[in-house]
């Protein structure tokens, strides 16, 4: 048995991560409607196609898709495992430092994925050096780059870190931004009773979206411990 099984990585690695995720989807919609009840605050449709979501953007689909008196924005919600194992994919260009910073393993390739990069270098002066910023990056066309490239809405990018439940610094700062602005409109509908110990809007979403990233993580790793037992169950009445 490996460090990363004895550990829990690979396991952590190998789950589900689907319901972790929705159930985040949902809970930051909550939230970011309950600061701005004169937004309308919805969720992107992945069974309607992009065409249905071009006025937002046309090269993918957001999880959020918000309208306000400024403007449209769009919150793409990340739950990636920060636990990294032998088969972990992570682009040339970035780098996988999770033992010296939050969000060392998921936050760079995350954000090269959604929102792409601009061509950094050249070609001559070979792979680009993290250490003293020299070297190529080759320019790379992100998730949305419909969106970033005709400027159609605000792209935000919300990252948890699977199984443990951590929002990256982008993700608390507007989390704390959405409460700020919730205590300005004085119309906030959040009913704080439903929370044992939150009485304020900060602390009360914060509970609600690590209980949904740690919760469904949990439960994807249980599933994946009953269909690995399955498969064993089998193989030894097959032999």
């Amino acid at each position: 048995m490996s460090v990363t099984e004895r550990l829990g990585d690979a396991l952590a690695n190998e789950a589900h991560h689907g319901d972790a995720h929705k159930w985040l989807v949902v809970a930051w919609r909550q939230m970011e409607a309950a600061a701005a009840p004169s937004s309308c605050v919805r969720y992107g449709d992945k069974g309607a196609g992009l065409a249905a979501h071009a006025e937002y953007c046309a090269s993918y689909i957001g999880d959020i898709l918000i309208q306000t008196d400024d403007g449209k924005e769009i919150i793409e919600i990340k739950n990636y495992t920060p636990f990294v194992t032998r088969s972990t994919a992570c682009p040339a260009v970035c780098t996988l430092n999770g033992g010296q910073y939050l969000g060392g393993n998921t936050e760079e390739r995350l954000k090269y994925r959604v929102f792409g990069t601009r061509r950094r270098g050249m070609p001559a002066l070979g792979a680009y050096n993290h250490a003293n910023g020299t070297g190529h990056v080759a320019a790379h066309r992100g998730d949305y780059y419909d969106c970033i490239e005709n400027r159609k809405a605000r792209l935000h990018l919300v990252t948890f870190e699977a199984g443990l439940g951590g929002l990256l610094p982008y993700g608390a700062s507007r989390l704390r931004r959405m409460g700020r602005l919730a205590k300005a409109s004085g119309a906030d509908p959040t009913d704080y009773t439903t929370s044992s110990s939150a009485r304020s809007f900060v602390p009360f979403y914060a509970q609600r979206l690590s209980t949904a990233c740690v919760l469904n993580g949990a439960r994807g790793i249980q599933k994946s411990l009953k269909r690995k037992a399955d498969r064993r169950r089998s193989a030894t009445t097959a032999a």
